[in-house]
C-alpha cells in the first residue's frame, strides 16, 4: 500500500542482472535484499557452529560465499571473472580488482597467506598486523558480484580460529568496517588494526575445526 511513496531506483543493467539471476522469486531490488539478508544471516550463524574447513584459499572463500548464497543467487561461489564480469568494478570512489585480473590477483594474495602459514604461531599484535593487511587485500580483490563483506568476515573469523584466537566480527557496527576498509585502501590500516583487536581474545580450546561441511572447500 502506497509503493508509490517509496518508489524503486531506477536500476541500471548491472542491478538488472543481479534481480534477474536470484533464485527467490524477488521482483523488485529492495525485496531481494530483504529476502537475501534473512537468508544469509541464517546462514551465517549456521557457519559459526559448523564451519566450512578448507585450506584458508581460494577455493576456500569461494565455498564460503557459495553456502551463504545458494539460495539466492545462480552465480553463488562464483567469482566475477566466472561469472564473464571482465571489466572494470567500483563502488563510489574505491576503485576494485578488475574481473580480468582476478585469477591472477588471487592467486597472489593466497599464496601470500599460505606462506605465512597461515598466520599461525604468531603473537596477538602480529597476527592484528598480518591479519589486518590481509583483510585490506581481500577487500580490494572483492571478487563477486554481491556479498563480499559477508563472505570476508567469515573468512577472516575462520582465519582467526584457525590460528588460536577467537574473533567475532559481527559485533563491529558496519559504518566502521566501510570507513576502516576506505582508510586500508589508501594505506592507514589503523582502522582495520583497532576493530580487530576489540574482537578479538584467545581461544582456551585450540582443536582444528570440525563439522558437517567438512571439505566443502575444493
Amino acid at each position: 500500500m502506497f509503493d508509490w511513496l517509496n518508489p524503486e531506483p531506477e536500476m541500471n543493467d548491472f542491478d538488472k542482472q543481479l534481480l534477474a539471476s536470484n533464485l527467490v522469486g524477488a521482483k523488485s531490488l529492495s525485496e531481494l535484499h530483504k529476502i537475501e539478508r534473512d537468508i544469509t544471516e541464517k546462514r551465517i550463524l549456521e557457519l559459526k557452529s559448523d564451519p566450512i574447513e578448507g585450506n584458508f584459499d581460494y577455493a576456500h572463500l569461494k565455498a564460503i560465499h557459495k553456502y551463504l548464497f545458494q539460495d539466492v543467487y545462480v552465480w553463488a561461489g562464483m567469482d566475477r571473472y566466472e561469472m564473464g564480469i571482465r571489466g572494470d568494478f567500483r563502488k563510489g570512489d574505491t576503485h576494485f580488482t578488475s574481473g580480468s585480473r582476478l585469477p591472477e590477483v588471487s592467486k597472489m594474495l593466497f599464496d601470500a597467506l599460505k606462506e605465512e602459514n597461515n598466520f599461525k604461531d604468531l603473537s596477538k599484535d602480529d597476527f592484528i598486523k598480518s591479519t589486518a593487511s590481509f583483510m585490506n587485500g581481500l577487500n580490494i580483490l572483492h571478487p563477486f558480484r554481491e556479498g563480499n563483506g559477508r563472505t570476508q568476515r567469515i573468512f577472516i573469523e575462520q582465519l582467526a580460529d584457525n590460528a588460536g584466537y577467537k574473533l567475532d566480527l559481527s559485533r563491529v557496527n558496519k559504518d566502521i568496517i566501510i570507513q576502516a576498509s576506505i582508510q586500508a585502501v589508501k594505506g592507514n590500516l589503523k582502522g582495520f588494526e583497532i576493530l580487530l583487536r576489540d574482537s578479538m581474545s584467545k581461544k582456551n580450546n585450540l582443536f582444528p575445526l570440525r563439522g558437517k561441511n567438512k571439505g566443502m572447500a575444493r
